[in-house]
């Protein structure tokens, strides 16, 4: 049988880090989706390219991003054990955290150095504590 993660780091639970993980990335996805939308404030995503309504390749972008943002969530909570019954075969759970890690790791980058001061100050904070913890159930 395959050791899971360590319990408590950093004084939180496995469990707790993955649901918080999650829900914030949920988050991020949600802001993503209204952008794709047609929500008139394009300031907040894509380096604020636009400020009013996104064109339609970057509404398609937010909605891929989106369905990223929240694929990356299960990855997560299922990785630390949060539910019981398994959608991601055990074999198989270590290859999508390393994909996690590198998706969320390179999103992070882009916000960083691209994104604009909203993405920065409300997204780069989550996507980095998304990634470290996809990163530590790859490679803790």
């Amino acid at each position: 049988m395959e050791a899971g993660p360590p319990r408590y780091v950093c004084g939180m639970s496995a469990e707790s880090m993955g649901l918080v993980a999650a829900s914030l990335l949920c988050w991020v996805a949600v802001v993503h989706l209204t952008m794709a939308a047609g929500v008139r404030r394009g300031e907040l995503v894509w380096s604020g390219r636009q400020p009013r309504l996104l064109d339609p390749e970057l509404r398609a972008r937010s909605a891929l991003s989106a369905l990223l943002l929240v694929a990356s969530g299960w990855v997560l909570v299922e990785g630390t054990g949060l539910v019981r019954g398994r959608t991601i075969p055990d074999a198989f759970m270590q290859s999508a955290t390393f994909a996690v890690t590198g998706f969320l790791g390179v999103y992070f980058l882009y916000l960083l150095f691209r994104g604009s001061l909203w993405e920065r100050v409300l997204f780069a904070p989550i996507i980095l504590a998304g990634a470290l913890l996809a990163g530590w159930l790859t490679f803790g």
